[in-house]
């Protein structure tokens, strides 16, 4: 952006500090053939997530604690996009102050649950967010090889995943939605309050698919979680005094005023 005065630019700060964002770009090579591995490794005998979860889908595969720990490296690529995300989330919100930005080095996160949507035509998942969590991300694994174009083409929908603004009220400076064609190889990353929903599609083929993961992750700082543990601690020594004194103060306990007959 540029503003002039009398010909010559001024120089311009640009704060948004109430905007959430959303991350999308291509995984490495390596990282989506983990993706294949980690996919073809879930479905074998998989367990279903669907339960928990909002999509109008059939199969949806929980990749569970015990997988995730066979595949560190796919795992490991996704605590390091979520930290990232947070600390760039931070850099937009947190511009105008940078003091509260805080180190990115200090951010500790960990995968609460995810899984695999396995969908066909018809298909769908509904607006919604993420709740019991702070990060979200899909990744693309595979689309429809035969889906049949919009039939408006002046708003293209089927088979996208729409983001929808959760915080904007200005109509004339803030867009509602935002839609995305997926691809594979494609991962996106936003938080988890973000409002968001992935279209149905046709297709020529009945069982033209489109793969995709999720999961959910939380974020902390590393000084945060030590203060955490240490007032644990102090509220479990707390307790262990309290009980000590209860059971010294107990007189039922104490025996030695009995009188015996005999």
């Amino acid at each position: 952006m540029k503003i002039k005065d009398n010909g010559q630019p001024l120089p311009v700060q640009i704060f948004s500090p109430w905007a959430n964002i959303i991350v999308k770009f291509k995984m490495p090579d390596v990282t989506f053939k983990d993706l294949e591995k980690l996919y073809n490794h879930t479905t074998k005998n998989f367990k279903s997530f669907g339960s928990q979860l909002v999509g109008q889908v059939e199969e949806e595969a929980e990749v569970t604690q015990e997988i995730q720990n066979e595949f560190p490296e796919w795992c490991n690529f996704c605590l390091s996009c979520v930290n990232n995300f947070v600390y760039s989330q931070h850099q937009v919100n947190f511009a105008a102050e940078p003091e509260k930005m805080g180190n990115p080095n200090d951010l500790v996160s960990r995968i609460n649950t995810m899984w695999f949507v396995r969908q066909r035509p018809g298909e769908y998942n509904p607006m919604h967010v993420h709740t019991n969590c702070k990060v979200s991300a899909i990744a693309y694994l595979k689309t429809p090889k035969q889906q049949i174009i919009d039939i408006k083409k002046h708003y293209k929908s089927d088979g996208r995943v729409t983001f929808s603004n959760n915080t904007g009220t200005d109509s004339n400076f803030a867009n509602y939605q935002c839609s995305f064609e997926p691809v594979p190889g494609e991962m996106y990353i936003f938080g988890a309050r973000q409002h968001h929903m992935v279209w149905p599609y046709r297709s020529a083929d009945p069982n033209d698919e489109r793969i995709s993961l999720s999961f959910n992750a939380d974020v902390t700082t590393k000084s945060s979680l030590e203060q955490s543990n240490k007032e644990a601690e102090k509220m479990y020594e707390d307790m262990k005094k309290m009980k000590e004194s209860e059971v010294k103060n107990d007189k039922s306990a104490d025996v030695s005023n009995i009188n015996k007959s005999g």
